[in-house]
């Protein structure tokens, strides 16, 4: 009779010690996985937010310079209803100077409960863009 080689493999407690292991590696990753599915939906809207702001500037640009001293508080664009509770705001002062005037174009929405705003502010001249 020859001896019986020696089992090799792995016991119940062993496999029981990896799955557990591998059940918590697992989790961790599907947690910052989440997460980063979050972070790159929050970037896109304010990405988008800072672009519907920028066309609001370019159109108030485009006005005479004493046109846009009578504009509302209020815009609309067609892109903010991609945004939750999409909001579109613009204030103007003429604090700086005669012949010189602040803008402010704002965005606000909502993200997972969360009130968002992104701000772009601008200075408008009189002379125009890159004039003395």
């Amino acid at each position: 009779m020859r001896p019986r080689p020696k089992e090799t493999g792995f016991s119940l407690i062993e496999v029981l010690i990896a799955m557990s292991v591998l059940a918590v590696m697992a989790l961790s990753l599907i947690g910052v996985l989440v997460h980063g599915l979050n972070l790159l939906a929050r970037t896109k809207q304010i990405i988008l937010a800072t672009q519907i702001c920028q066309e609001q500037i370019e159109s108030i640009r485009n006005k005479p310079f004493d046109a846009i001293a009578n504009l509302g508080s209020t815009y609309a664009n067609d892109k903010l209803s991609a945004l939750l509770n999409g909001q579109g705001n613009q204030a103007i002062e003429s604090s700086v100077g005669s012949d010189i005037r602040k803008l402010t174009v704002s965005v606000a929405w909502n993200f997972h409960g969360q009130a968002m705003r992104k701000d772009v502010v601008t200075l408008i001249t009189r002379a125009g863009i890159d004039k003395k």
